[in-house]
């Protein structure tokens, strides 16, 4: 029966207009079925939707991973030649871990924590002792920290996990228990006679209490991989709240989004509480870190009791990509050194891309709610444009040791005060986390992401 206020004409009008709008949709829907399928995907498979999202990365981040591999030989004999601070060395030997000994890496699961002498193949790991010994033989008697700061009491700290993977890989026992008692040691200087804040955080600073974004990639990471060998809970706990406690004190919102402040107070002895971007990606990797620490622990049960702390450690790592990446400049591809208008600069670029990929190898689920072709373009304007093919050097970077200048390092001499120890570091940095990346996602082909540099050869 028609509705009163209809005439059989309007009713026709609007069957008609029904059909043809049917018939539209279903034009749409030929016509994007790719989009559509991945909608109908994400909201029936998370999984499956990620599969479909990752496989456009995989091809585009495999040849920039593979044409970067000659290049970046260069970048790290660069890195080895210019490294001259206790934060460059500690940066410098997660670089050696990664790049020679990724099965020794905090972010390997082929040996699981604590990491023992039993359970060691025998295997030398000369480039990191010879690394570290010649720096702790400058350390003077009676200091607790691995080697001197100049005044930073966390920066020693970067040095910890390398120290205590050397402890396990000495070829001799009594060199063992040396490397074992600096690390004993620099845990001791932490945890006693370093200044906290009212709220438990340990300073960044020896001199006053001062919060730094740097602090959470030289102390928590030591502090968590300390307590995984000593499967202490307290111990690792106390990795997490130092970077929770951090966090309070320096992320604040920017814009739409929250990042963090560099240091605080901002009457301290060094003023900078500008959002710089490098900080960000201390605080972002140093994270992924602990992160990658808490999630290797052989005990199952202590592993289970972290679950909380890896989730807010990855929230956090996604709130700060989110943040730096949404100030993207937009033609190079590169942040900014200090988020707002400001010089770019490959070292922030690269070591918060480098947590991105660090995080989507753990949670890939992740993907839909990052940047990913922001991240991509990010890699390649470092892995291309920005670094050097005759000499690996990685430039623009900001002066490491002048973070307000806005005269950013060339990179026209592959030397020290034209290229930034820790640029270089976060290049290699960048390069083995998209290398875990890809064998993530890609396992059926992932011996074709393989470095040609691994000393180690059964390390995945």
């Amino acid at each position: 029966m028609i509705p009163y206020n209809y005439t059989r004409g309007q009713i026709r009008n609007l069957f008609v207009f029904f059909i043809i709008y049917l018939k539209f949709l279903a034009y749409i829907i030929a016509n994007n079925s790719d989009q559509f399928s991945t909608q109908y995907l994400s909201a029936r498979s998370p999984e499956a939707a990620l599969k479909n999202q990752s496989e456009s990365d995989t091809g585009e981040l495999a040849n920039l991973l593979h044409n970067y591999e000659k290049v970046s030989i260069l970048v790290y004999e660069v890195l080895n030649r210019v490294a001259n601070h206790s934060w460059e060395w500690g940066t410098q030997s997660h670089v050696i871990l990664e790049r020679n000994y990724p099965c020794l890496s905090v972010f390997s699961q082929s040996n699981p924590l604590p990491f023992e002498r039993d359970n060691w193949n025998g295997a030398q790991t000369k480039a990191l002792s010879d690394l570290i010994d010649p720096i702790i033989a400058t350390r003077r008697e009676g200091k607790l920290p691995i080697v001197d700061g100049d005044g930073s009491s966390a920066d020693p700290a970067s040095l910890g996990v390398a120290v205590l993977v050397s402890a396990v890989t000495a070829q001799k026992k009594e060199k063992a228990k040396e490397y074992l008692k600096l690390a004993q040691d620099q845990y001791t200087f932490l945890i006693k006679d370093v200044p906290r804040s009212k709220s438990g955080a340990i300073s960044h600073r020896e001199a006053e209490m001062q919060f730094w974004s740097d602090f959470v990639y030289m102390v928590p990471p030591f502090l968590a991989f300390y307590g995984a060998q000593e499967s202490n809970f307290q111990e690792l706990e106390l990795a997490y709240t130092q970077i929770k406690l951090y966090r309070d004190a320096l992320s604040a919102p920017l814009n739409n989004v929250k990042l963090w402040r560099h240091v605080l107070p901002a009457n301290a002895t060094i003023n900078e509480h500008r959002f710089w971007s490098t900080g960000n990606g201390w605080a972002a990797a140093g994270s992924m870190r602990v992160y990658a620490t808490l999630l290797n622990l052989q005990d199952k049960n202590l592993q289970s009791k972290t679950e909380r702390m890896r989730n807010d450690l990855a929230n956090w790592t996604e709130e700060i990509i989110v943040g730096a990446f949404s100030f993207q400049d937009a033609e190079t591809g590169l942040l900014p050194n200090v988020f707002g208008p400001n010089i770019l600069d490959c070292s922030g670029t690269s070591v918060i891309a480098s947590a991105a990929f660090r995080l989507l190898s753990y949670e890939p689920q992740r993907h839909s709610s990052l940047p990913m072709k922001a991240i991509i373009k990010a890699v390649e304007a470092v892995f291309t444009k920005y670094t050097n093919p005759q000499t690996g050097s990685v430039a623009p970077v900001v002066n490491p040791l002048d973070w307000s200048s806005e005269v950013p390092f060339n990179g026209s001499k592959p030397e020290t005060g034209y290229v930034s120890p820790e640029g270089q570091a976060f290049g290699i940095l960048l390069q083995e986390a998209i290398r875990a990346y890809l064998k993530k996602i890609d396992k059926k082909n992932e011996k074709k992401y393989a470095s040609n540099f691994v000393l180690i050869k059964d390390c995945y």
